[in-house]
């Protein structure tokens, strides 16, 4: 869909089902603003298909541990101004997780890998955000930074900062890959999150319609 009118993705053969296939696609989008156009769409199917929904709602949030992320706040704005569309090049800021009895959530299940945890590492120079109040920003309505300087929350929990906490900033790299999932869904192009739905994680190419001269090629 194309936000106003429906667009085509299609395969001229089959659609092999096995891991590290390479399938190619077309994308036609035959309307301005973003058309006429057609794309021709490589996938190469790292992990194979998507399995099968299961049949009875299974727990896809666990609690977090203390140190894992607990949230992606945002992405450094001069990183995506250097970069505008590389955001897999830019570092994030994100908190940590701590021990919070009113955080609620199913138990990890022990057959699954447990996520990554981070150190809080030293308090921040410039601005600084507050780890307490942005827990509570959807009832507060407070998202503003700490000023440089200050050592204690302005914010309505007002704490220490060594007692609030704080966020810290970690290269798309070195995220844990549930947050860079998170962030594919946040900020790649929409053909390749609607993808990654049959085709998980694959490698996903394009390139213009120029070739075609603006007319798909038959089916």
């Amino acid at each position: 869909h194309g936000g106003d009118h429906f667009t085509t993705l299609w395969a001229n053969g089959d659609c092999s089902e096995s891991k590290g296939a390479t399938i190619q696609l077309f994308h036609w989008n035959g309307l301005p603003p973003g058309g006429p156009r057609l794309s021709e769409i490589k996938v190469k199917a790292t992990f194979g298909v998507a399995p099968k929904a299961p049949r009875k709602k299974v727990d896809t949030y666990f609690k977090p541990r203390p140190g894992e992320i607990d949230s992606v706040v945002q992405a450094h704005p001069e990183d995506k101004k250097a970069r505008p569309d590389m955001y897999d090049t830019w570092r994030y800021e994100v908190m940590l997780a701590v021990d919070d009895p009113s955080v609620k959530g199913a138990e990890r299940p022990k057959d699954l890998p447990p996520e990554p945890t981070f150190e809080q590492g030293p308090e921040p120079q410039g601005a600084w955000r507050c780890r307490t109040c942005y827990a509570q920003r959807f009832k507060t309505m407070h998202f503003k930074e700490n000023p440089a300087g200050t050592t204690k929350c302005i914010g309505p929990c007002g704490k220490d900062r060594k007692e609030a906490g704080w966020s810290i900033w970690l290269p798309f790299k070195d995220l844990p890959q549930t947050q860079k999932s998170i962030i594919h869904r946040r900020e790649a192009p929409k053909i390749k999150n609607i993808l990654w739905t049959k085709w998980p994680g694959a490698e996903i190419t394009y390139n213009d319609d120029k070739a075609f001269n603006g007319l798909p090629p038959s089916a």
